[in-house]
């Protein structure tokens, strides 16, 4: 666990950790913080409380930038570990308008990166807008280096007929480890299986079967119709799987879907989704910085 107060070099300001700052403080600063961006986000507490559920995020190795007893800055870490972590999650770094230019993330990751260090982190992960280059820049000064480019899409598919042979069911408990192997890339922190599995009772994962054969799935976070994984066998795609799946999803919840963070070699999976109705988006970075 980070612990620690640290006066820096602009005055009023200190840096602590955020396991002593309530939820509802974090949650107004991130919003002031994010009210500008590039993309819109604003999160209300439940949604806050997901994210914090869903990424892992551990206030204890979450950092924040105080002024005075004000919060103005703060960067949300989820943890792969919760007691012993050896990768943090920068699951979203902000600073509120009024105390931009102080370089305050620099000064947080330069003062925790070596605390991380020895209490056993060996990595660190972020996302980034990659239009979005102050923010790469900085963390670029921080020592963090590109890994990933991903592709974002949101989207609403038009009804289509399709395959009428396949049985789909919807499973509480699927066999993940089987389900890994229908993937065609590995996937990004807010996708991965861990975190669909901490949000089981939020998310619906539905199979595919031809006869008694699984092969296929997708798994969807019902609130915010987000397409979290979609998953043919290799050895039956391009067979309309992929399409029943899709339709499913649009027959039981609707849409418009997004799904994110598709890796730039993944041609296939960006192809399927643009013939499907599906329009680009954003496009991210993922930047990892080794400790």
């Amino acid at each position: 666990m980070v612990r620690g107060n640290y006066a820096s070099t602009c005055i009023m300001l200190h840096f602590n950790t955020l396991e002593n700052t309530p939820l509802p403080v974090i949650c107004t600063v991130f919003n002031e913080a994010f009210s500008d961006y590039m993309v819109p986000i604003h999160l209300t507490m439940p949604l806050l409380e997901q994210k914090l559920q869903g990424e892992n995020i551990s206030l204890a190795h979450s950092l924040g930038a105080f002024d005075g007893a004000s919060l103005v800055g703060l960067i949300l870490h989820g943890t792969d570990d919760w007691r012993r972590p050896q990768l943090l999650y920068n699951g979203g770094t902000g600073v509120i308008p009024s105390h931009r230019g102080q370089r305050l993330v620099q000064q947080l990751y330069g003062r925790y990166i070596p605390q991380f260090k020895t209490q056993g982190v060996a990595q660190l992960l972020l996302e980034v807008i990659s239009t979005n280059t102050p923010a790469i820049k900085a963390y670029r000064h921080c020592g963090f280096t590109q890994s990933r480019f991903f592709h974002c899409y949101k989207g609403q598919p038009a009804p289509q007929r399709v395959r009428e042979d396949l049985t789909l069911r919807q499973d509480l408990l699927p066999d993940w480890p089987l389900l890994s192997s229908f993937g065609s890339q590995q996937p990004s922190w807010a996708n991965s299986i861990a975190s669909i599995q901490r949000e089981s009772t939020d998310t619906a994962t539905w199979l595919a079967y031809q006869q008694d054969t699984l092969v296929g799935f997708i798994s969807i976070y019902r609130g915010t119709k987000r397409i979290r994984q979609l998953g043919v066998h290799p050895d039956h795609r391009r067979q309309g799987i992929a399409s029943a799946l899709l339709q499913h999803a649009v027959k039981e919840y609707h849409g418009p879907f997004s799904f994110v963070n598709i890796t730039d070699d993944n041609k296939g999976l960006q192809a399927f989704l643009e013939k499907n109705g599906f329009t680009l988006t954003v496009q991210q970075y993922e930047m990892k910085l080794m400790c």
